[in-house]
């Protein structure tokens, strides 16, 4: 658009004697030194988007430990030699189209160009693919924020409100067998006088935070192998918790009855097992009664006393497995590490002193790690799914940003080359809205087309990515709803960025249009 601007001053340097080669070569020059200036504000750009992640970002979250986003040279080289490289790809056909003048036509023109350039196939490509690389982007970004939405609402079978868990190691200060039980029950009645804490367990692992033990279970009546040693059912999640730990959870009996301070090292072994659990190695039966075992000499060992609600273990997305509720007391294998669970009547993190004062006075060389609420730790493993969605976000807005204004200027750039051509319209009798009517018509044209290519790259991309279905959770790649609203998105927005140029083309005097030069 510069270029057919300057027709008139190329052509009186190529009447003077100028090369088309030094013309073409000085408008490359020109074209390469504004990327480059280009290049380096995004420099500063990317420093501060940087600065920015590392304010907003999760980074202890899980899988991001240790990730310190930096400017590294070799993407900053490669960045730079883009930005040339944009300069003279798309400074070259410019170039050579301006430097392809008519110089006696060109010269005797009055000012007045030619509105070719504005609708020409190369400016209105580059709307379209700026569009449709938006709807990409756009869509990328919906589906992941679908998802992060879908797992912050997703049913996690417990009452994650107002719980406050930290983590123990006593068995790394000397604490073992009747020392180790003595401990957790001093532990638990100091706790649990503290004014407001309605009850406290303990857990081999806390509730969503990827971490699990998974063992094989062994029923009555199973299929013996070649070797002479019974096969395993299948496997199960299994956990070391305190008696109380589903009613301190908040996850509900369905059936038979809870686990009890009865239930100890020498009462004989017990269990609560999900629905999950039930279906898959007792369908169609009351599990209440029935024998499994972790021990394949001994299928019969463990009972099953009651049947609870399913509830996530290791992460939301995650598929509820088969979980067994064990007495950390019956395991052998008393917690000599393990998770401390406490319920309060309000917000937790007002207890987190007393809490550390009541394990002082238990033992002042205990150390607790990991102090969170409930709800931070389940926050914590969603730390990528929000930081991808950002990402992509961000990009998908500036990339609809650059869209927009390249439609803008596009638009505006033509209603300045057809201001004669308005001019004429209206003297004949044509009305600001028929004008405003054509203006936005042409705009939406592009954008239109723009969306329908996304949206077709954006439906055989997403069927085929399988790290993107991967990343879902709760949404399908080709969600009608997100396809609908970006289209919906975009094309308002494209209408905003039309509507400004076609105003101003409906307030072209007709006199001065006439006499435009």
């Amino acid at each position: 658009m510069r270029g057919s601007a300057r027709r008139k001053e190329i052509a009186i340097r190529l009447a003077v004697g100028a090369s088309r080669w030094r013309l073409i070569r000085q408008l490359l020059t020109e074209s390469v030194l504004l990327a480059i200036i280009g290049g380096s504000v995004g420099i500063l750009f990317a420093t501060w988007i940087k600065n920015g992640l590392l304010a907003v970002a999760d980074w202890t979250g899980q899988g991001l430990v240790g990730l310190t986003p930096r400017i590294d040279w070799r993407v900053l080289a490669f960045t730079l030699g883009i930005c040339v490289l944009t300069g003279l790809l798309f400074g070259l056909a410019p170039a050579i189209r301006s430097s392809q003048v008519e110089l006696t036509p060109t010269l005797k023109e009055a000012g007045r160009t030619s509105g070719a350039i504005g609708r020409s196939w190369l400016t209105k490509s580059l709307v379209v693919v700026q569009v449709a690389i938006s709807v990409l982007l756009l869509i990328g970004a919906g589906l992941l924020i679908r998802t992060l939405r879908n797992l912050q609402h997703v049913d996690i079978g417990f009452n994650s409100q107002n719980l406050l868990i930290f983590s123990i190691e006593p068995g790394l200060i000397g604490y073992k067998g009747d020392k180790l039980s003595t401990l957790y029950q001093n532990l638990f009645s100091r706790i649990e006088a503290i004014p407001g804490v309605q009850a406290a367990t303990a857990s081999q692992h806390p509730l969503l935070s990827l971490s699990a033990t998974t063992t094989s279970v062994f029923l009555p009546g199973g299929a013996i192998g070649a070797d002479g040693r019974r096969v395993s059912a299948g496997d199960v999640k299994m956990l070391n918790v305190r008696q109380n730990f589903l009613e301190a959870m908040q996850i509900p009996l369905l059936m038979g009855r809870s686990l009890t301070p009865q239930d100890g090292p020498r009462a004989p072994k017990v269990a609560i097992v999900n629905q999950t659990f039930a279906r898959k190695y007792f369908p169609n039966e009351n599990v209440i009664g029935k024998r499994f075992n972790f021990d394949d000499e001994d299928p019969s060992g463990i009972e099953i006393v009651g049947l609870a609600q399913d509830a996530k273990y290791t992460s939301q997305r995650d598929e509820i497995e088969p979980t067994a509720y064990f007495p950390y007391d019956q395991s052998g294998h008393p917690l000599r590490w393990g998770t401390i669970e406490v319920r309060t009547q309000g917000d937790p993190t007002a207890y987190v002193s007393a809490v550390r004062e009541a394990v002082r006075e238990v033992d002042s060389n205990l150390p607790i790690n990991n102090v969170k609420t409930q709800v931070q730790q389940a926050t914590e493993i969603l730390s990528q799914e929000r930081l991808f969605a950002k990402l992509l976000s961000l990009f998908g807005v500036l990339a609809q940003s650059l869209a927009a204004i390249g439609l803008y200027g596009v638009m505006a750039y033509s209603v300045s080359q057809r201001t004669h051509e308005i001019g004429v319209r209206m003297a004949l009798g044509a009305t600001r809205f028929t004008v405003l009517q054509m203006i936005l018509r042409q705009g939406m044209l592009l954008t239109v087309v723009g969306i329908i290519v996304g949206l077709a790259g954006a439906y055989a991309l997403t069927g085929y990515v399988e790290s993107l279905t991967s990343m879902l959770f709760g949404v399908k790649p080709r969600d009608p709803m997100t396809f609908t609203v970006i289209a919906i998105l975009l094309a308002v927005i494209a209408l905003l960025a039309c509507f400004i140029p076609a105003r101003r083309a409906t307030k072209v005097d007709p006199l001065v249009a006439l006499r435009y030069e």
